[in-house]
């Protein structure tokens, strides 16, 4: 019978070094990274920090589609810091609503100011159009 008790202590002393797991269907925010065309980031390492903390919230390496992928657990602004060994790297603020949705974030020098300079390059090729045709004549 002690043996019994013993045996039955020991058993439930095991269960508790299981490691229990959930599936659960949540939104997350997703930055994805690239160089541009074909270049992916893929398998780099990350840093995502929550609103004025200074310790990471989380840490890992983008997955093979270059993406970071976290899900807040409160509102503000978020900092993903992405870095390669070579050098290579990137910071971008994200703001998280109280809904728990992406209200804003820190977009790149192209992505500020891609239609002034679309603009700006269609100005100038109208004019040198116009300049070629007036040379003809």
């Amino acid at each position: 019978m002690r043996r019994l008790v013993i045996l039955l202590l020991l058993a439930l002393s095991l269960s508790a070094h299981d490691l229990h797991h959930k599936v659960l269907n949540q939104e997350a925010v997703v930055v994805a990274f690239s160089f541009g065309g074909e270049s992916d980031f893929s398998y780099q390492s990350y840093e995502v920090y929550a609103p004025n903390s200074e310790i990471p919230f989380a840490v890992g390496r983008t997955d093979k589609l270059s993406r970071v992928i976290f899900i807040p657990n409160r509102q503000g602004e978020w900092m993903v810091k992405v870095m390669s060994e070579d050098g290579h790297g990137a910071e971008v603020k994200v703001t998280i609503d109280k809904d728990f949705g992406v209200q804003a974030y820190s977009q790149t020098f192209f992505e500020k100011f891609q239609k002034v300079l679309v603009g700006i390059a269609l100005i100038f090729g109208v004019f040198g159009i116009l300049t070629m045709i007036r040379r003809r004549k």
